[in-house]
């Protein structure tokens, strides 16, 4: 079932989770939709291999920044069609299964990326949300660049890209 938010896949609810950053993110794109197979992956695979930032999820989850949803019986049929015609996994497919047609989805693997685009979603990756918050005036840029430098420290962005977000924040860059 589609909800008010943005879906995330896994990537995104465990590095927002390590940089303790989800206030933050939900300024850049409101309120994360999480489905059944992000939150196993994150939450319950996690609590099994003792992670600690399932507790960040957790406070999450209760402070309302996300939110998890269940599929239709229609929805999770097109997941699990879109995981195996794209060899995607189950996290992934659910994500873009219950994106609006033309809206963001939040996901950090390369396949997803390219499957998004040719669905007509719009991907986002996590280290991208500074930026993307910066240039909607939702982060001003202090806030903005902490925000880009605890998601590079979590998710090992490369120092030219994160110099590159830089300038963007700044307005130096288009």
């Amino acid at each position: 079932m589609k909800g008010t938010g943005t879906p995330a896949d896994a990537s995104t609810l465990i590095y927002l989770a390590k940089a303790d950053v989800f206030a933050a993110a939900g300024k850049c794109v409101g309120r994360l939709l999480v489905t059944p197979s992000v939150w196993r992956e994150a939450v319950e695979a996690g609590t099994r291999r003792g992670a600690v930032e399932v507790a960040h999820i957790r406070l999450a989850e209760g402070h309302r920044l996300l939110s998890r949803i269940d599929l239709t019986k229609r929805v999770a049929r097109r997941a699990r069609d879109m995981a195996h015609q794209y060899a995607l996994g189950s996290g992934e497919s659910e994500v873009l299964a219950v994106a609006e047609p033309g809206g963001w989805v939040l996901v950090d693997e390369g396949r997803a990326t390219r499957v998004a685009e040719s669905l007509g979603l719009v991907p986002v990756s996590t280290l991208l949300l500074p930026a993307l918050g910066a240039a909607e005036g939702k982060l001003e840029g202090t806030a903005a660049m902490e925000l880009l430098h605890r998601l590079a420290g979590v998710t090992g962005a490369r120092a030219d890209v994160v110099v590159r977000l830089e300038a963007v924040i700044r307005g130096e860059a288009r």
